[in-house]
């Protein structure tokens, strides 16, 4: 049982790590390294400490992992790259604070008779906020493309795992722990996998007619192109497909690359708003559509209309 129990503590930490260091890595995919590496200490101070004796420093940073975990899986399931940051070190600094200062505070006993169980309450909190707020997501149980999905229930069946093991065993929280971590990286492997060739079969016409329709009213109505951060994932997931089926619509059926698809209505917008709001300046109406700086506003205004943003305006 121990061995077990650790195999699957060593071998998470090696993804953790792969997750936290990957060049090129995506800022969620990080992100998730860093709630599997809160897992990986968590459950192995636990796993360590059934079989042995360990420090009380260790047992402290295995409850404050088990808390952060709350926050890392609140925010995993959020699309807003900028919202996430910001909001997610508020959460993260707050915590660290009290319980850093707990540390020096209290003694063990307390840690072991009293936080432990506002820690435990704080991380059921945060898995309730994130069932509740993102229900549409997460219970539609389509992980297709949305590992955030695949993670919140492996990290709510773990925490399942553990309350039950305080009235058997407490190796059970451990072996849930490996068994629930093969199993979804088993998951989550093959699934990419099975997306990666996908997206090499030939495009269905019908299907793509929906897919460029469906996408077409969501900006439309939700405007999604004015968050600087959208990528070709977030989007493939506010429209439940493949991020391969969604590459495929726009490069073989609409003739556009993901960028291009985007620029074009952040330009449409931009044209309008020229037109509109003379009021506004051309710098501000670029920030306003969803680009990063005044040098992309300007090149892909030129592109797309032959011009500059400030000639057009000049020519109405």
């Amino acid at each position: 049982m121990f061995f077990f129990s650790a195999l699957g503590v060593f071998n998470a930490s090696i993804v953790a790590i792969l997750m936290l260091f990957k060049p090129g890595g995506s800022w969620k995919n990080r992100l998730l390294g860093w709630l599997l590496l809160c897992l990986v200490v968590r459950v192995g101070v636990s796993c360590f400490n059934f079989f042995g004796q360990i420090p009380q420093e260790a047992i402290k940073a295995g409850l404050i992992a088990n808390l952060l975990m709350g926050p890392l899986v609140f925010f995993s399931l959020m699309e807003e790259r900028k919202r996430v940051m910001n909001e997610l070190l508020i959460h993260v600094a707050f915590w660290l604070i009290v319980l850093v200062a707990a540390w020096f505070v209290l003694d063990f006993s307390d840690w072991d008779s009293k936080l432990r169980f506002v820690i435990h309450a704080a991380l059921s909190a945060y898995l309730l906020t994130a069932g509740i707020a993102f229900r549409k997501k997460v219970f539609s149980f389509n992980f297709r493309n949305q590992d955030a999905v695949v993670v919140y229930w492996a990290v709510v069946v773990i925490c399942v795992g553990f309350a039950i093991s305080l009235f058997s065993s407490y190796v059970l929280g451990p072996l849930v722990f490996s068994v629930v971590f093969y199993l979804s990286a088993g998951y989550l492997f093959f699934a990419g996998k099975r997306s990666g060739k996908a997206g090499g079969k030939p495009l269905d016409i019908t299907q793509s007619r929906e897919i460029s329709e469906k996408l077409e009213k969501l900006m439309r109505e939700q405007k999604l192109y004015r968050d600087p951060e959208l990528s070709l994932d977030s989007l493939a997931i506010r429209l439940s497909i493949s991020k391969h089926l969604l590459s495929q619509t726009l490069n073989d059926y609409l003739k556009q690359s993901f960028h291009h698809y985007i620029n074009d209505h952040r330009i449409r917008e931009a044209c309008f708003m020229l037109r509109e709001n003379r009021h506004f300046s051309i710098e501000a109406i670029g920030h306003e559509v969803g680009f990063h700086s005044r040098s992309s506003f300007f090149s892909s205004f030129k592109r797309i209309m032959g011009m500059t943003p400030s000639k057009y305006r000049a020519s109405i």
